[in-house]
């Protein structure tokens, strides 16, 4: 629950969109937690995507520890979701192709790709914003305007390039940090004015004198003189 002492509120306040420096360990894995797909955020195995194995060298004797790993992985739940992690490739003939050598290499290396790829209730640990919170909060609350979801996140620790990611996945359209901000300085936990505030601001001041527009966009085009807030945001 958001922590609305004044000394959380003035401390959310001067970290000024940025991580908090003291957050828990577990909140910096559950940001920066392995996603499946080949690229997609850190590998589910090892150090580096450049390490994994080719198609042709899947079957090779020292890649079967391997293999063992990553269909044991919570993340990977069959064979095909251990491909979309081992190729970045597209095409059906290409997946098909190493969905049967995967299989082959797993015969060849005595893999039960069925118990592997069994996983319980509580090894996938739920997407990012379901492990930041410790529970699957309801439909109705994940909605990318919602300010005590928002201010949840930032007065967990997490920056506001971290919450427009973590809620971009679970949202329609997606999250831009700017929109986190707005939504943080109409909680007040960050200072400054909100897009809306600067662009009322400006036009008070006879913006639009002259065919003068006021561009909230980014990098849209206008006649006249543009001012995009989120050089301000």
């Amino acid at each position: 629950m958001t922590d609305l002492h004044p000394d959380s509120v003035e401390a959310a306040r001067e970290r000024g969109g940025a991580a908090a420096e003291d957050r828990p360990e577990s909140i910096t894995e559950a940001v920066e937690r392995a996603e499946l797909g080949y690229g997609d955020g850190e590998p589910l195995v090892g150090e580096s995507y450049q390490d994994y194995p080719s198609r042709e060298e899947l079957s090779n004797p020292d890649r079967g520890e391997f293999l063992r790993d990553l269909l044991a992985h919570p993340l990977v739940d069959g064979l095909d979701t251990a491909v979309e992690e081992m190729t970045g490739a597209g095409d059906s003939p290409t997946l098909r192709k190493w969905l049967s050598t995967v299989e082959a290499a797993s015969e060849a290396h005595s893999l039960d790709v069925d118990t592997l790829t069994a996983k319980g209730g509580d090894q996938g640990g739920g997407d990012t914003l379901t492990s930041l919170l410790g529970y699957e909060p309801p439909a109705d609350v994940v909605h990318r305007d919602n300010p005590v979801l928002v201010a949840e996140l930032y007065t967990l620790g997490l920056s506001v390039a971290e919450i427009a990611d973590t809620l971009t996945p679970r949202v329609e359209g997606s999250v831009s940090e700017g929109h986190v901000r707005d939504i943080l300085k109409t909680a007040g936990l960050l200072k400054g004015r909100t897009r809306d505030e600067q662009q009322t601001a400006f036009e008070d001041k006879d913006g639009r004198i002259g065919g003068t527009t006021f561009d909230r966009s980014e990098g849209g085009d206008s006649n006249g003189l543009t001012v995009n807030a989120e050089d301000f945001a």
